[in-house]
């Protein structure tokens, strides 16, 4: 049964009815494409791991301090993630079947997502390097880890270069509007073990809860992990910890919506969900940039515990969170009525 979107036409629900606008199979250009992305986020993903949870190669790594640490942190979780959902999804393209144009332009934008959190943790590894950072730590093994960086950027390279062409040959109407979403195939993929309709009927309702409560899980197992790892932490550090983590992937998450399409209508953002994203996000840009931003704010001393870490993160994130809001509200209201220029 189709379900209603907010402009009141229906959304298709089954297989046929979601390829039945722009479906072709995919090209040579695109499944090339994705093949790299897919494969530069597996070396990635090792590259990034054993570079900053092995304590033989972290030891000596330019990075492995704020505010460097604080991009792998997330894009060593994030990046992998993203693969994994991408081959999830890609299971409905096998064979060489017809495929919706939305099915297709989605996971084109997954892997550019995925291949530019790679870019940018790359740039911020190497800044890391020129700068010398930590540079009392070197000692052998630092020499190979930039180099190490090298055959990542140029991965980089070719699968932005690959993805270009596979972006232009996709169908136009789809990338202005497209016919399904991540939801959608959720539901297909689920489909010959439960019937999901239900679940994403509400997930599509209640999206920013969604993400927020996975957010919260995501950051809940990453403080555990850690505690595991290197030990308990004291309760304001893991407060500090979790609230870092949750707000990093609940930004990632809102943003994810829109440039990924997680469901159809995801590029639409009112005035709260904007001041959401803007406080989510200036807690750990806040936290990784803590020094310079204590210091530009006058602050005596430096931010040396927890608790001024935390009290810190939590006054960038209102200030960010009630300027994006303010700004938004004052641009709807300033913005004529629809249909109201003529009058």
């Amino acid at each position: 049964m189709a379900q209603d979107l907010p402009d009141g036409t229906e959304h298709p629900s089954t297989e046929r009815e979601l390829t039945g606008r722009t479906a072709r199979p995919l090209t040579r250009a695109q499944r090339r494409a994705l093949g790299a992305c897919l494969a530069l986020a597996l070396a990635f993903t090792a590259f990034a791991y054993t570079t900053t949870q092995l304590r033989a190669l972290r030891s000596g790594s330019p990075w492995q301090g704020d505010p460097y640490d604080a991009v792998v942190t997330f894009t060593l979780f994030l990046v992998p993630a993203l693969a994994g959902l991408s081959t999830a999804r890609a299971w409905l393209c096998r064979g060489g079947a017809p495929q919706p144009g939305y099915r297709v332009d989605q996971l084109l934008r997954a892997a550019r997502l995925a291949t530019l959190l790679v870019a940018l943790t790359v740039a911020t590894d190497a800044a890391a390097a020129a700068l010398r950072a930590e540079h009392e730590r070197w000692d052998g093994r630092t020499p190979w880890l930039i180099l190490a960086l090298l055959p990542l950027a140029i991965g980089t390279a070719h699968c932005l270069r690959l993805l270009r062409p596979a972006v232009r040959e996709l169908p136009p109407e789809e990338r202005r509007r497209p016919g399904g979403d991540w939801l959608d195939d959720l539901a297909l993929l689920a489909a010959p073990l439960l019937d999901l309709t239900a679940a994403v009927r509400v997930l599509r309702r209640h999206l920013v809860a969604a993400a927020a409560g996975l957010s919260l899980l995501a950051g809940g197992l990453l403080v555990t992990g850690q505690a595991v790892g290197e030990g308990r932490p004291a309760p304001l550090l893991a407060l500090l910890e979790l609230t870092v983590f949750f707000s990093g992937f609940f930004a990632f998450c809102l943003l994810g919506d829109a440039a990924l399409r997680i469901t159809v209508d995801g590029g639409r953002w009112s005035p709260a969900r904007a001041a959401a994203f803007a406080a989510a996000l200036a807690v750990p840009v806040v936290g990784g940039l803590r020094d310079p931003v204590w210091t530009l704010a006058g602050l005596p001393g430096r931010v040396d515990t927890a608790g001024r870490l935390l009290a810190l993160v939590a006054v960038a994130a209102l200030l960010a969170g009630a300027a994006t809001l303010a700004t938004g509200v004052g641009t709807a209201r300033s913005a004529p009525p629809a249909g109201g220029a003529g009058h």
